[in-house]
């Protein structure tokens, strides 16, 4: 784009470039505009002294300044703010746009200091269009609302409460709807949404308001420490990702992230937990591998022991341990577990077909029955498009239609393998074993895993303690009647020579 400067003061040639860009402007062209703004200013030396050239240089800067709020890059037309009031310090529509520009970025101390000038002035009867005096007093009650939804927000954040979050969401909404960029209460935001476990949509708007809130933030200096030298709007950012990438269980997504605010220099400790924690899920996978199965047990326990767990993590590197101490013929335990992980996750199907496949081992269909139905609904309802699912889908048909032709016959629960004993255990071996099994999954010792670990923090824990209570409840009846059965030598005799017939 261009245009004859031949003979021409460099007013008249900014003036031309202005207009051409009023023009741009009124089509809607914003992009057309700003460069014709530009260009009109690059025309002129920054050295110009002459009064008519920089009042045209004033007009040109502050209408520049209207098409980037247009674009909604605040911060660059505040730069042509500040510009053009170095140039005429008393332009009353520069500093009601600068005002505007400040309230938008939710930077209200600058805008209510804009807007007080303007109402201060007209106030003195200093004359002012009375259309600007009205835009000024509107942004200035607008300034106070914001401050208001800020801190109120504020407070409402401190409660840590689902319910408070989501009154904060409301209050921040409103505060959105006049400071369109404030990053502040964007963070707010992300903050309620994730006190609302919103981990997805707190990463969603994280990545969605970025390049925004680089364009609008404040310029990084190059000096000083590393962490400086990285904008705040992406720090923020990256630590409330990497948080709902933890609670989502894709642990190693947020180490990176982890590791990158290490990389500027900000120390956290979460970045060693969560390194120990996938250290102690690879060992555990590693050592079942290799038929390890105690020291898998110990490593899977202790990625699930730490202050602050991933439900999703824990409930795979539980379901993990169940899987070993079905290895180890330790069913109960096994069952227990995959309990404990379908509470922590609903909708883990691995946990959900493992504990079906440990029922029917048991003998106790119905609840084999009852955690593949649950199964087949899951897969049905969250995995349909996958194809691979389609052949999980028919094999688990047929295992349940199977399942159910063996719950018809009626044949009773294997009391020796739900107590993890031999055929051939004496007495004592039985007494001990329910003890042990007894004193294990009492219900009223159910989830204290989750207590100690910190699992069911911030409310977590009352959201699962039913679900976690009813299947302990379940166990501890099997392992009730099991022992009841065995204990007495009778009816121990009597299931014995049942199960010789049912083999013979």
């Amino acid at each position: 784009m261009t245009m004859s400067g031949k003979d021409k003061e460099p007013e008249a040639i900014l003036t031309e470039w202005r207009l051409k860009g009023n023009q741009a402007f009124a089509k809607g062209d914003l992009r057309e505009a700003e460069e014709c703004y530009t260009s009109g200013l690059n025309c002129v030396s920054p050295n110009e002294k002459s009064m008519a050239c920089i009042e045209a240089m004033v007009l040109c800067y502050s209408n520049r300044a209207a098409a980037r709020m247009h674009l909604g890059r605040m911060r660059e037309a505040l730069v042509d703010c500040m510009a053009a009031l170095a140039l005429e310090p008393e332009s009353h529509k520069v500093q009601l746009r600068a005002a505007n520009c400040y309230l938008e970025l939710g930077e209200i101390e600058e805008a209510t200091k804009y807007f007080m000038k303007l109402k201060l002035q007209s106030s003195l009867g200093v004359h002012l269009d009375r259309k600007l005096v009205t835009e000024a007093f509107d942004g200035l009650q607008k300034a106070v609302q914001v401050s208001d939804y800020m801190d109120q927000t504020a407070l409402l954040l401190q409660e840590k409460t689902s319910v408070d979050a989501e009154r904060a969401l409301e209050v921040i909404s409103k505060g959105l709807s006049i400071s369109h960029h404030s990053d502040k209460l964007i963070e707010m935001k992300a903050e309620a949404l994730l006190k609302m476990q919103k981990y997805e949509d707190v990463i969603e708007l994280c990545e969605q308001t970025l390049d925004s809130a680089q364009k609008n933030s404040i310029p990084v200096s190059a000096g000083g420490t590393k962490s400086s030298a990285i904008s705040p709007v992406r720090l923020w950012r990256w630590r409330l990702i990497s948080k709902s990438y933890f609670y989502l269980g894709k642990l190693e997504e947020a180490l990176e992230l982890l590791q990158k605010q290490e990389q500027a220099g900000l120390i956290t400790e979460k970045c060693v937990t969560v390194s120990e924690l996938l250290r102690h899920k690879t060992a555990g996978n590693e050592a079942f591998q290799s038929e390890r199965y105690s020291d898998a047990v110990r490593h899977y326990t202790c990625a699930i022991s730490g202050n602050d767990v991933s439900r999703p993590f824990a409930a795979i590197c539980i379901c993990n341990r169940a899987t070993t101490y079905k290895a180890l013929g330790e069913i109960a335990e096994a069952i227990a577990d995959c309990s404990l992980a379908m509470a922590l996750d609903g909708d883990y199907p691995k946990a959900i077909y493992r504990r079906a496949s440990l029922h029917e081992m048991i003998r106790n269909y119905r609840q084999a029955i009852n955690d593949l139905q649950r199964y087949l609904s899951l897969l049905q309802k969250k995995y349909s498009e996958d194809k691979a699912t389609e052949i999980e889908i028919s094999e688990a048909r047929l295992r349940l239609s199977r399942i159910k032709q063996e719950a018809m016959k009626d044949v009773p629960l294997d009391m020796y393998l739900i107590l993890g004993v031999r055929k051939s255990a004496t007495a004592m071996d039985i007494k001990n074993a329910y003890h042990r099994a007894s004193l294990r999954h009492h219900p009223d010792k159910a989830g204290q895993l989750l207590g100690r670990s910190g699992i069911g923090d911030g409310g977590l824990w009352k959201e699962i303690a039913k679900e976690v209570h009813k299947d302990a409840d379940i166990l501890f009846k099997l392992i009730g009647n099991a022992y009841a059965v065995l204990q007495d030598p009778v009816l121990r005799s009597r299931f014995d020579r049942e199960e010789e017939k049912r083999k013979a």
